[in-house]
């Protein structure tokens, strides 16, 4: 819920009508909707009409579209990044590798860029590995990806004398 002065929660409210038709403004709307004092959520309901009037363009929200919103949030500690690209590795579906494919694009790290790929190779994804050969790729991230390639290219081989 929203803390603060009485004034102060209108004043963000009738704020959000300036702002653009997302998530964010959904949600910062919605909480001031839910708030205890009539004056601030008439202030959101303000809000939300002069923003209606302005007729914005619906959005969609996913449960990928939130994960995405929200990916890199989580510190290097909780291992919960890497945890995520694994999940929507193994996922399997399209959207799942795109948003994957989406991550492995944007992460910032070396540590967890390392990360990615070894999930990668561990779940034998070598046309994800690929299909990064022809990005814009930071010198040790590039190292990082050839390593990957050829530890592929090395089971591949194993299992083909097998």
């Amino acid at each position: 819920m929203l803390r603060g002065p009485r004034k102060q929660r209108i004043e963000l409210m009738l704020s959000l009508s300036d702002e653009e038709w997302n998530l964010d403004t959904l949600l910062g709307l919605y909480l001031g909707i839910l708030d205890h004092s009539e004056s601030v959520r008439i202030a959101s309901m303000d809000a939300l009409m002069e923003i209606a009037r302005k007729s914005p363009e619906p959005f969609t929200v996913s449960p990928l579209s939130m994960l995405l919103l929200h990916f890199f949030d989580f510190t290097a500690a909780s291992g919960y990044v890497s945890y995520m690209f694994q999940s929507l590795v193994q996922f399997g579906t399209p959207e799942a590798i795109q948003a994957a494919e989406w991550a492995l694009r944007r992460v910032a790290r070396n540590e967890d860029f390392k990360k990615f790929l070894d999930i990668l190779v561990e779940e034998g994804k070598s046309e994800m590995l690929r299909n990064l050969a022809g990005e814009n790729l930071s010198k040790q991230k590039t190292k990082l990806l050839r390593d990957a390639l050829d530890a592929i290219e090395h089971d591949s081989s194993s299992n083909e004398l097998s």
